[in-house]
């Protein structure tokens, strides 16, 4: 890594962000993977994004899905994010989730669901834009949100 890259990654890190996961049905089992490159996009109609590292080992499988949730995660939720972030199998790192009506899994006790479906891919350098058009949102509980800044989660 460059000296320059190095400090854009550090610049970057002192940007606080939300921490989310992506959650995708594949061959019948709940996936999930932890982002916190989550925006929102238009409102009408209602649009968000969010970026996929063409790197990834999970690549194909988030790439390919036509739909998925975003799920925000509360302050109690570390665990599960770094879980997430190292395996993407939600049910062995103790996600508690349900299907929504698009067919992407939902995470029950998130802070607030958004379910999508894909509208489109945009080439971003080393990652995919996945831009998501939202079906349905709820919010599952009232609970602080759990951040992400200079590589560690806080809470607000």
């Amino acid at each position: 890594m460059s000296l320059f890259e190095r400090e854009f990654r550090d610049c970057l890190g002192r940007f606080a962000t939300g921490v989310a996961l992506i959650t995708v049905m594949d061959e019948g089992s709940a996936r999930a993977m932890t982002i916190n490159s989550f925006a929102s996009v238009s409102l009408d109609p209602p649009l968000i994004l969010w970026s996929l590292a063409k790197d990834s080992h999970r690549y194909d499988r988030f790439l390919n899905a036509q739909n998925f949730a975003v799920n925000i995660l509360a302050a109690d939720q570390a665990d599960l994010s770094a879980a997430c972030a190292r395996n993407d199998d939600l049910h062995a790192n103790g996600g508690q989730w349900t299907l929504a009506d698009n067919g992407a899994p939902l995470l029950k006790d998130a802070i607030a669901r958004f379910e999508c479906r894909r509208h489109a891919v945009m080439p971003g350098g080393d990652h995919e834009i996945i831009l998501g058009e939202v079906l349905n949102v709820d919010r599952p509980r009232d609970a602080e949100a759990l951040v992400f800044v200079r590589s560690g989660y806080k809470q607000i």
